[in-house]
């Protein structure tokens, strides 16, 4: 391979682009292990990664409280406890369980992006939860150069002087998002020592995914025709089924594991072409439609402006400098702790069934121009009209041998 692969990365950069209480904590009571159900307290539970993790834990019997500001999905979980708040400016709802003798065997915390933020919430639940849940992210890790790199490799940092300019999560830029995410579970483990744990979830993918990354796979190869695969189809790439993220975490409590565990599909286990060629299948199975995958070198994509991740999405060079651990980390420690992933296939359906039956009812609800929009936002990718000049492009470039 040729250079240094950081253009090619193009916005890769951003890659996702992040003892004294014990006593009575423990009051709160561990329950799971005597097949009990368990009181567990969400601190969010309605966004992209909350809504599986609280359907997992209400279906294992477990006693729920939802803590958020109910705006985000305010109709889910109407047979829920909700107690409305904001991390920055009410916590009076976490106040009042506190002062009422509420007591917690868990709770989760899905807002992690700054260390006060999560500390203040922290403070106040200390004397009524046993356990606190970070969901953090693999881009914790100071290096993404190391293949098979675990939970103790060494973690981003970042000066005084910077952190103490991101005070919220909208200053949460991509060059501090994984430093930022380790301070908070440093802080974390500092104010309840022992008795945190932290999921370190890769690219969160499936259903309600708006984030225009992995879903592009399957919603491409529904739209037909001759499409761009990259590279050989040989290099390893890592993400989660939000599904399997929220199972896992629910697990963690029951099973009361701390401490810090990778959150993603097992190393090794799939390859860029297992990606594309699950999307193939499902389209074909689901949708009969025929999707034709054209693999094209790596340079090549480099050389035409299309970029791996920004472009291709979860997909990196395993031979890129600075990257050569992407799509390659240990996940043995969170195996053994009882992580499982569903078949490629099942995400796969997941997030392409989210795309076609949504997209049905924003346009309903606010009209096909509108929808037209949010289909272009949740598909990203390359651009259907760029991707046929690239490959008109290679077949020239093949042509000329």
């Amino acid at each position: 391979m040729t250079s240094t692969r950081r253009e090619f990365l193009g916005q890769a950069g951003a890659i996702g682009i992040t003892a004294a209480m014990a006593g009575s904590a423990m009051g709160a009571g561990w329950l799971s292990r005597s097949g009990k159900p368990m009181k567990i307290l969400f601190l969010g539970g309605t966004g992209f990664a909350g809504p599986p993790t609280v359907r997992r834990a209400v279906e294992n019997g477990h006693e729920v409280t939802l803590f958020n500001r109910g705006q985000t999905g305010p109709d889910m979980f109407p047979d829920l406890e909700h107690i409305q708040g904001d991390r920055y400016t009410d916590l009076s709802g976490l106040e009042k369980l506190v002062a009422d003798g509420r007591k917690f065997d868990a709770v989760i915390d899905t807002f992690t992006y700054v260390p006060k933020t999560v500390t203040d919430a922290m403070k106040i639940l200390l004397p009524a939860m046993g356990q606190y849940v970070i969901i953090s992210t693999t881009s914790v890790y100071a290096s993404n150069d190391i293949v098979g790199m675990d939970e103790t490799a060494p973690l981003a940092e970042i000066s005084d002087e910077r952190a103490a300019q991101v005070t919220t999560h909208r200053e949460v830029t991509p060059d501090v998002y994984g430093a930022m995410k380790a301070r908070v579970e440093r802080a974390a483990e500092d104010l309840f020592p022992g008795r945190v744990c932290v999921i370190r979830p890769g690219l969160i993918v499936g259903d309600r995914d708006t984030t225009g990354r992995y879903s592009y796979w399957p919603i491409r190869a529904s739209e037909g025709g001759t499409m761009i695969a990259p590279g050989s189809g040989d290099d390893f790439v890592q993400y989660i089924d939000v599904r399997d993220l929220g199972d896992f975490t629910i697990h963690c409590i029951e099973q009361r594991h701390m401490g810090a565990y990778n959150g993603v599909s097992p190393q090794g286990e799939r390859t860029a072409r297992d990606m594309v060629e699950s999307a193939l299948r499902v389209a074909k199975k689901k949708l009969d439609v025929t999707t034709t995958p054209e693999w094209v070198d790596s340079d090549f994509l480099q050389e035409n402006g299309v970029f791996a991740w920004q472009h291709m999405p979860v997909w990196v060079p395993n031979d890129a400098e600075g990257y050569r651990g992407m799509g390659q980390m240990s996940t043995a420690k969170s195996i053994r702790a009882g992580l499982k992933t569903r078949p490629i296939d099942d995400t796969t359906w997941s997030a392409l069934n989210y795309y076609i039956e949504r997209g049905k009812e924003i346009e309903a609800e606010r009209g096909a121009e509108f929808a037209v929009d949010w289909r272009a936002r949740i598909r990203g990718g390359l651009p259907a009209a760029r991707e046929q000049e690239v490959l008109a492009l290679w077949e020239a470039h093949k042509a000329e041998g």
